[in-house]
């Protein structure tokens, strides 16, 4: 009953954080964009996209910290845990100060790296200096946070970062009242993830998972963690590596990089809160397909593979179909009517997110299985194509390159799955998992064709409402128009099952 209780807490609490998170960072983007500016807003993108890249220099020791404290724990070998996680303090102090140097020089040396103005470059600089600054809290609370997942208390994490959230709204509000500057805001929003420290901290030394903060130096138990965590390194640095070097790409090739990396994130915000809402389910499907895997029980991993593909398929249509018809009215109503003409670019990545998201259940069952060789191969391949390419039209389609080369990442990556996973790796049928993806999108996109032919509104329509409302309210009717013969069509063909509704309890469960 403890372990349910722990699952279904943790399901809460991440579930609620994302999605907010995720939301403040969607409505955040127009009003910062208004106050810092279009140009200088595209500093700040390019600030967070380095910041996010460094997060490479853990290499992958992460997952890796995670898997052994747990192990350790269960086993009841205390001495080893404690140990290791003193001497991941001195891992990730080493890291911290690598990563601050890499800022610093860039901060002073890196001027003519990124095609910004002087004037802009100093504000970039300020930004890399508070992330030098804050570096080795930020990285230090890593060690704090392996611990208490370890310790199945990840609803605890969650819950210090809902706060966390909480203080970022009142960060913005501040921001726009006072007005701070572009600077002063990324040293205090990069403030309020370094502060994780200290709950975390103070929870593990309450619980006993680590008796003080002092470095360790046990290296050679700690070598066991590094090699189980290199394994995994590969694969996240060409994922990691295809998802945030396009704005860095951007910055460096593209001749008006500031207002090029503002489209970027104008158009980022959309794709990002559907991934976050749909990659909560990699974290209920991973467990009970483990377990499926470990018992192999063939029968139940095949009912698993094809049925939630399917309905993975149609929860992603349900997110990304609405955005797809409606996103120059979003654009319109979002960031002004002047952004519409990049709606064709955030339906291509729309597009691919939705591509993107159906493969979560086979994506499970590639780490369930852990046959991830064949999938780093395809993903450095993969990886290096999109950068390319993301250099090459960059030029030519501005921040539509970005899109099109993950796009192209996404397809190639996608493909391995159907060519090598499913059929020669996990002996599923490549027809079974493809119609699975194929008939529910089939479905939604003709009936979007035939909303956009019969549903024809414009703001003037509504006369005496301001345009952003009827931007809003032309969303809303289109959305309406579309989902409810969605819903219908999907349980007239059968593709969505009202009895299967009784088989989510042991996915929630594991």
């Amino acid at each position: 009953m403890k372990r349910e209780r722990y699952y279904l807490s943790t399901f809460f609490w991440s579930t609620i954080t994302k999605v907010l998170n995720a939301l403040v960072g969607f409505v955040s983007v127009p009003l910062l964009m208004g106050l810092f500016g279009r140009a200088n807003y595209g500093v700040l993108t390019l600030a967070l996209s380095l910041n996010a890249y460094m997060h490479l220099l853990d290499l992958g020791t992460n997952t890796g910290g995670v898997r052994y404290f747990s192990k350790w724990k269960a086993e009841g070998n205390t001495a080893m845990l404690k140990r290791v996680a003193h001497t991941n303090l001195s891992f990730y102090t080493i890291i911290a100060l690598i990563n601050a140097a890499l800022m610093v020089v860039i901060a002073f040396f890196g001027e003519g790296l990124f095609n910004i103005n002087h004037e802009q470059f100093e504000m970039l600089r300020w930004c890399l200096l508070s992330i030098a600054v804050l570096s080795l809290f930020s990285w230090g609370t890593t060690t704090f946070n392996q611990l208490l997942v370890a310790d199945m208390q990840m609803a605890f994490t969650m819950k210090v970062q809902f706060v966390q959230v909480l203080l970022k709204i009142v960060l913005i509000v501040l921001t726009l009242k006072i007005p701070l500057s572009l600077p002063w805001y990324f040293f205090f929003l990069t403030l309020l993830t370094s502060l994780l420290i200290i709950p975390y901290s103070l929870k593990c030394r309450k619980d006993g998972l680590i008796d003080n903060f002092r470095p360790g130096f046990y290296w050679k138990d700690f070598k066991v963690v590094l090699v189980f965590s290199l394994s995994l390194f590969a694969l996240s640095f060409f994922q990691m590596t295809a998802t945030e070097s396009r704005p860095l790409v951007l910055g460096i090739v593209y001749p008006d990089s500031a207002n090029t990396l503002t489209d970027f994130k104008i158009i980022s915000v959309v794709p990002s809160l559907i991934i976050t809402i749909g990659g909560i389910f990699s974290s209920i499907f991973l467990p009970t397909v483990t377990e499926m895997v470990a018992k192999k029980d063939r029968a139940a991993t095949e009912r698993f593979a094809y049925k939630w593909t399917r309905y993975t398929t149609i929860i992603a249509n349900v997110l990304c179909i609405p955005f797809i018809l409606c996103a120059s009215e979003v654009l319109s109503a979002y960031v002004g009517e002047q952004n519409a003409h990049l709606s064709v670019w955030m339906i291509v990545w729309i597009v691919t997110v939705l591509i993107q998201i159906h493969t979560t259940p086979g994506n499970s069952l590639v780490l369930a299985y852990g046959k991830t060789k064949p999938l780093v191969i395809t993903t450095a391949i993969a990886c290096v194509l999109s950068i390319a390419l993301n250099a090459l039209l960059c030029r030519q389609y501005g921040v539509g390159s970005a899109v099109i080369a993950y796009f192209v990442y996404v397809v190639i990556v996608i493909g391995a799955y159907y060519l090598v996973y499913y059929r020669k790796l996990m002996g599923l049928s490549r027809w079974k998992m493809a119609r699975s993806f194929l008939l529910p999108t089939l479905i939604a996109f003709a009936l979007m064709a035939l909303c956009l032919w019969l549903v024809k509104l414009s703001p003037e329509n509504f006369p005496g409402m301001g345009r952003r409302w009827a931007y809003i309210l032309i969303c809303l009717i289109k959305t309406a128009c579309w989902i409810i013969p969605f819903f219908a069509c999907l349980l007239l063909s059968g593709q969505l099952r009202l009895s299967e509704f009784k088989e989510l309890k042991p996915i929630v469960k594991p």
